[in-house]
């Protein structure tokens, strides 16, 4: 239960909701030193001559019962590799999400591809599938389905999509490590998916990535992609494509084995406390937490809250800085800065590089309305984070915050 506060805001001088100091703890120890200092003893950095790069690709596979992982140099390479597996000509489109990182979209700017972006679900802010359904064109080449905050979207109706269509469905997990969807893991789905290891994410090596699939062909281009279309397998050095340099070095390998070891207990913990913030927020009016469908596990690499602007009679901004005030970290957007990512500049004046409109054709404009559900997004959502070292007390204490500041804004 959320208990009674003073209902003087901290914000007015009132007494914060958040009183004691959030929990914290380390998020590398000994396990990262002790790999660490194999590979440095080794006296070998690069991957493909040593042993933890590998041991993590096969370690992740075997973790999602997948047949092939292939590591690389960041989220946003991962992506890109998975396009760039799927050769697609230049000018094809590309549907994703119109919330979600620049890392989605990169690689599919690199290839000459052309983004489509479709809305997102109003309780969810996952795509919406039949939104990417009104899309589709006889241009489109891939679907991109991104997890965001850390919950699964509806990828049975993507997956439907992906048959009917004969689309292939990548899927982006970097916020959903060990995210389910009606008993199966994000990132087992479609025929490509990718992970990140960068510093915010659920495990990390600093920066790092990592693509699973199935299909042999794809893992082989993928190795190939990621390491300037070397054939290092068969010890040719004679590229037949254009590829980048994404390699992963046995330093990040080494960590992010040793992180993959902490990741079931992470977004364990992180779905319990996540799981006791929705039960307090679910009771305080004006306010609701992001919809955990039935069947999936939500791993919170983000928590979201929507605020009901006719009951709090307040723009996100204002409830924001209130509860900030309260002791409670937030913001007032998402993570894509205050709008939907079509409407960043390299979108808007179509200046992916420099001058030309390469690669979008003259019919793709992009512009505000082409999403209502995320662009009224930008204005009724407050973003949190739940870490796995906060406490119960920690978490009560956020709800209390909330409670508080929605009172506050509804009786006004």
């Amino acid at each position: 239960m959320v208990k009674d506060l003073p209902e003087t805001l901290a914000l007015h001088g009132g007494p914060p909701a958040k009183r004691r100091p959030f929990g914290k703890g380390r998020r590398h120890g000994e396990r990262e030193k002790r790999l660490l200092e194999e590979v440095v003893d080794s006296d070998v950095l690069f991957y493909f001559f040593g042993a933890k790069v590998f041991a993590l690709q096969e370690e992740f596979a075997r973790r999602y019962g997948k047949r092939h992982a292939i590591a690389c140099s960041s989220g946003t390479a991962a992506v890109h590799i998975a396009v760039g597996a799927l050769n697609l000509p230049p000018g094809r489109e590309v549907i994703t999400t119109s919330i979600t990182d620049m890392g989605t979209l990169t690689g599919i700017l690199y290839q000459g591809l052309v983004p489509v972006f479709a809305d997102v679900d109003p309780g969810t802010l996952n795509m919406d599938p039949v939104s990417a359904r009104e899309r589709i064109t006889p241009k489109t080449g891939a679907i991109v389905v991104v997890h965001h905050s850390g919950l699964a979207a509806d990828m049975d109706a993507f997956l439907a999509l992906g048959r009917e269509f004969g689309i292939p469905i990548i899927e982006d997990c970097a916020q959903a490590f060990c995210c389910e969807y009606r008993g199966r893991l994000a990132g087992t789905m479609g025929v490509l998916s990718t992970f990140s290891l960068n510093h915010f994410k659920h495990i990390t090596c600093g920066s790092g990535g990592l693509v699973l699939t199935d299909d042999e062909a794809l893992r082989y281009r993928a190795t190939l992609f990621l390491d300037k279309c070397y054939q290092r397998e068969e010890k040719i050095r004679n590229p037949f494509f254009l590829a980048p340099n994404y390699q992963m070095t046995e330093l990040q390998g080494a960590v992010a084995l040793a992180q993959l070891e902490k990741v079931s207990e992470i977004v364990e913990r992180r779905n319990a406390l996540g799981t006791r913030l929705d039960r307090h927020l679910a009771g305080i009016p004006g306010v609701t937490p992001q919809v955990t469908p039935a069947g999936c596990r939500h791993t919170y690499f983000l928590y979201l809250f929507r605020l009901d602007r006719a009951v709090l009679r307040c723009p996100a901004r204002e409830f924001s800085a209130a509860l900030n005030a309260e002791g409670v970290p937030n913001a007032d957007h998402l993570i894509t800065g205050g709008r939907p990512v079509y409407l960043y500049d390299i979108f808007v004046n179509r200046s992916a590089f420099p001058g030309t409109s390469y690669p979008f054709s003259p019919e793709r404009i992009y512009q505000r309305g082409d999403c209502p559900v995320a662009e009224a997004a930008f204005e009724d959502w407050i973003t949190m984070n739940v870490h796995e070292h906060y406490t119960q007390e920690d978490i009560d204490e956020m709800a209390c915050g909330v409670a508080k500041v929605a009172r506050w804004f509804a009786a006004r």
